[in-house]
């Protein structure tokens, strides 16, 4: 419970910076969407990549840490988690997160 209250907490702060920049880049979509993409997709990768670090990782605490440099996530994902390099808790490989 303490763990999805934490989660809410981080979109809500994400909504509403979200919403300060839409509001002040402007009316010129292009620039709305850029700034969607530039600020909206690290924290929901740095989300995704606690995830599969404590889920899959024997010691997540340095990638933890790693997690927090933007965009940080690609490299995981292509370094980690697409070539197959993760173990399940069975000691079975896996090709990613299921």
């Amino acid at each position: 419970m303490k763990l999805f209250l934490w989660v809410l907490l981080g979109l809500a702060i994400l909504r509403t910076a979200f919403w300060l920049i839409t509001t002040s880049a402007g009316q010129n979509p292009l620039i709305i969407l850029l700034s969607v993409l530039v600020f909206a997709v690290p924290p929901l990768g740095t989300f995704w990549m606690f995830y599969v670090t404590i889920r899959y990782e024997k010691r997540p605490l340095p990638l933890i840490l790693v997690a927090f440099v933007p965009y940080a996530f690609l490299w995981y994902y292509f370094e980690r988690v697409r070539p197959g390099k993760l173990t399940r808790p069975d000691g079975t490989a896996t090709d990613g997160p299921t």
